[in-house]
């Protein structure tokens, strides 16, 4: 007996969900910052769902997931946000405004910091070395960022500052000039003199040069 026929399989798209059934995608980026800024206690979580993330990701790039103040800066930032909400015109994306007042918080705090207190997160210091190749290429490595890490203390605070946002932390000009509440002239000053004063006392570093050349050999 042949086998009974049977109707082809016809693939076709689900119906669409009633109304009723599909999830409340939740306020968009206006709702949030004008409900904000009517003190509308309803938006708050939202509002705090949208802006942590980006905090997080901006206080581990400044402090690192590790340092012992980076809960304080988390809520120092969200204080923040909530407090500058008026001065936000859109004249920026949503998220690069949240990160800009974040790394304010950040700065403010390490700025408070004494002197001798570490410019590099641990977890930062094992990411770059871990590129190295060999135990000798980490111990090189751990070497020379030990070593810059103490001629940028040296340096005038502001240069400093202004090098690592812009050269290692991949902030803009405009963000840096925000971050360190200065203007966009005074910040592109301070990060030519950085770079100068920077490049001029590693170059009068025989140590930090022979570290810095053994790491690219690595």
């Amino acid at each position: 007996m042949s086998p009974a026929l049977r109707p082809p399989l016809m693939l076709v798209p689900p119906l669409p969900a009633p109304e009723s059934l599909r999830p409340d995608p939740g306020p968009d980026d206006e709702e949030l910052i004008a409900g904000l800024k009517d003190r509308d206690a309803a938006i708050s979580n939202a509002f705090y769902e949208r802006v942590r993330p980006i905090v997080d990701r901006t206080l581990r790039r400044l402090l690192g997931a590790q340092d012992p103040d980076y809960e304080d800066v988390a809520q120092k930032a969200l204080f923040a946000l909530v407090d500058t909400i008026d001065r936000f015109k859109g004249e920026c994306p949503l998220d690069a405004w949240i990160s800009v007042v974040s790394a304010r918080a950040a700065f403010r705090v390490i700025r408070r910091r004494r002197a001798d207190r570490r410019m590099f997160a641990p977890d930062e210091l094992d990411e770059s070395a871990g590129v190295a190749r060999s135990h000798a290429g980490v111990v090189v490595a751990r070497q020379a960022i030990d070593r810059i890490r103490s001629t940028l203390d040296k340096m005038d605070r502001g240069r400093a500052w202004t090098y690592l946002l812009h050269d290692v932390y991949g902030y803009d000009l405009k963000e840096v000039a925000q971050i360190t509440s200065v203007t966009v002239s005074a910040a592109q000053s301070r990060l030519v003199r950085g770079r100068r004063e920077l490049h001029q006392r590693i170059e009068r570093d025989p140590t930090l040069k022979r570290l810095l050349q053994q790491s690219e050999d690595e």
